[in-house]
């Protein structure tokens, strides 16, 4: 079975993770307040940007830039906090995604269409040799 098989078990602790947030953010009209959005704002590009894209992706993914160890082990902890997965899980599936690019054993595939590639791959759990 390859990593992009959506025939594999479903991951029912990530569903009911995306499940909670979306049905969470059904409620954002009635709670809105503007520092509530200015919050969520800093923390998508703190968590986002600097977790993922930056220490995730540049830093541990493809070794685009050197820079302390502290610093590195600050980013990795940031992104954490986005709820995707530690560091070695997120770098291993992102390197996969790479050397595979859309082959059956690219974890997210796009030939499996746009849900697959955003979303569903992750509500899969991975088959045990992954």
């Amino acid at each position: 079975m390859s990593l992009a098989s959506p025939q594999r078990p479903l991951n029912w602790s990530i569903i009911s993770n995306i499940t909670a947030q979306h049905v969470g953010a059904l409620f954002a009209p009635f709670t809105f307040s503007p520092s509530a959005l200015v919050l969520a704002l800093f923390l998508h590009w703190f968590v986002g940007g600097l977790g993922i894209t930056l220490g995730y992706h540049r830093l541990l993914t493809h070794r685009s830039f050197k820079t302390h160890q502290w610093l590195e082990y600050i980013l990795a902890t940031i992104g954490c906090l986005a709820v995707e997965g530690g560091p070695i899980e997120w770098v291993g599936i992102h390197r996969l995604h790479h050397k595979y690019s859309d082959t059956s054993e690219d974890p997210h595939n796009a030939n499996q269409g746009f849900w697959w590639s955003h979303m569903r791959w992750l509500t899969v759990s991975p088959p045990p040799d992954a």
